[in-house]
């Protein structure tokens, strides 16, 4: 193997950061021409932005790329295409409404007469669905009449066609089953074979093992190690990578005793909640005062459980019970009647109006509250309202009449959290409640959270932050594959054993 070979994909000193936040710190490596590499880590680690710094969807702060030599000059998709560096990403890109053969080769020159040759356009992708073993899907169908794991094998086709030098796959299998994924992961040996170079995101251990050549690790936006797979490598050093804080030196406290008394009373209960393919059968119960934690890697179906909670999601079947009353199907509105509020994990899409002022979006959820005869809003009420949560949450703003669109991501993730806790929730389910925010707003919210719940308020908290789930919950549900796999308890924590679970459905190593 040549020089060139070996750095083929060169990766050196990126940095990228996002307001308050790195996203990647001076992260260098190497990708060999013809290989499949792995790139893992936790949720937060950083493996998206740098994939998507690969494939040009964002440019780097500092650093460089280089692609067989050649330094890469200008970052976007038609410019990484160009290079031969093509995308598929775990949310599928696929055009519904046309056919199955349309997909695959969307700038297919198949022309006879000035027309389209739809038999040669279709005998070409019935050739390569049968390259790929996927003789059930025929050319002429539209794609949205396949299933969601034929759809992600023809996305991934449609990148392949392309006769790309580098494809990344971010999570390819998380919606296939076993066979699917078995037949996935032989194809990209094959085309590993023929000298085609990958770089394969998952957190499925079991895949990563199976056909890696080797595995670069990152943790909070900064390299760790770049290691062989070789025989020797155990899925636990890996692991031991992925999570190497040192936890005494780190923002969090792990949380040794729950804090729930056990004559509280259950104010929420989940039973058998399922949707096909998108959530197993799932129970689940809350104590007024506890703070239940909800952890799993992407794909695990936790972001699932958490909207069809709260009605954001259609459900096949199931109930959930609040204070001991049981509503076979619920929606948002019915939620906020029950004194159950949710936060989203994404400030940008919901949560804030961020064109209008804090006041504004603070008394939304209690309007009535504050309206007078006739419709009359009272504003100095409203006022009074917006300044005693500024003041609790330490929100940082000029004026009342400040848009959260003005404010940094802390103080719009403290304006959010508010926002729910204006009607007095007994319950609150929040998703990622510190996400992309500096250290010391993280500690304010924490606080405010463990405060809350001391008062009686029932908290499920869904986050990819490990520690910060380890500090707050007094019990961590583990989620892997659509379903809750085990349960662990505040005085059993550690970042391996509940990472393992989350990985690998077991909290024992392998061969042990």
């Amino acid at each position: 193997m040549t020089a060139s070979d070996r750095e083929f994909l060169k990766i050196a000193d990126i940095t990228k950061t996002y307001g308050v936040v790195k996203a990647l710190t001076g992260v260098s490596f190497s990708i060999r021409r013809g290989e499949i590499h792995t790139v893992l880590g936790e949720n937060g680690a950083g493996k998206s932005t740098l994939m998507k710094i690969i494939g040009g969807e964002t440019g780097p702060d500092s650093g460089e790329i280089t692609l067989d030599g050649r330094r890469i000059e200008h970052f976007s998709p038609a410019a990484a295409h160009a290079l031969g560096i093509h995308m598929v990403h775990q949310e599928l890109a696929v055009f519904e409404n046309l056919t199955v053969a349309e997909n695959i080769f969307p700038y297919h020159n198949f022309k006879k007469g000035g027309r389209i040759d739809y038999a040669r356009l279709h005998e070409e992708t019935r050739n390569k669905l049968n390259l790929f073993g996927l003789k059930t899907i025929k050319p002429e169908e539209t794609l949205g009449s396949v299933t969601l794991a034929g759809q992600q094998m023809v996305e991934i086709l449609r990148s392949i066609v392309a006769e790309p030098k580098v494809i990344i796959l971010d999570e390819p299998t998380s919606g296939l089953n076993d066979h699917e994924a078995d037949l996935l992961l032989n194809i990209l040996k094959r085309l590993k074979g023929e000298g085609l170079t990958i770089i394969y995101i998952s957190h499925r251990f079991k895949e990563i093992m199976r056909i890696s050549d080797r595995i670069t690790v990152l943790r909070d936006g900064e390299f760790v190690a770049t290691l062989e797979n070789t025989p020797d490598l155990a899925e636990s050093e890996l692991i031991n990578n992925m999570v190497g804080r040192d936890l005494s030196a780190s923002l969090y406290q792990i949380k040794t005793v729950a804090n729930t008394s056990p004559d509280a009373p259950v104010l929420l209960e989940v039973k058998g909640l399922a949707k096909r393919n998108a959530l197993n059968p799932t129970d689940l119960s809350l104590a007024a005062g506890e703070i239940l934690g909800v952890f799993g890697l992407e794909g695990s179906g936790a972001s699932r459980l958490s909207r069809m909670m709260y009605g954001l999601e259609g459900k096949d079947e199931g109930e959930i019970a609040i204070k001991g009353k049981r509503f076979p199907k619920v929606n948002p509105r019915l939620m906020v009647a029950e004194r159950v509020m949710y936060l989203n994990n994404n400030r940008k899409i919901a949560g804030l109006l961020p064109e209008l002022p804090v006041t504004d979006n603070l008394s939304l959820p209690v309007l009535r509250r504050f309206s007078r005869f006739l419709g009359f809003l009272n504003l100095k009420a409203i006022a009074r309202l917006a300044t005693d949560f500024i003041k609790a949450f330490a929100i940082a703003l000029p004026s009342l009449s400040t848009r959260p669109a003005n404010l940094s991501g802390g103080n719009q993730q403290k304006v959010m959290l508010s926002i729910c806790l204006v009607p007095e929730p007994e319950i609150l389910i929040v998703n990622e409640p510190t996400r992309g925010i500096d250290v010391g707003a993280k500690t304010e919210i924490h606080k405010f959270l463990l405060d809350i719940a001391s008062k009686g308020v029932g908290i499920v908290i869904f986050s990819s932050e490990l520690p910060e789930l380890m500090s707050l919950s007094d019990r961590i549900l583990v989620m892997r594959e659509n379903s809750i796999v085990d349960e662990v308890k505040a005085g059993d924590y550690t970042e391996q054993t509940i990472m393992r679970y989350a990985a690998v459905g077991s909290a024992e190593p392998e061969g042990e």
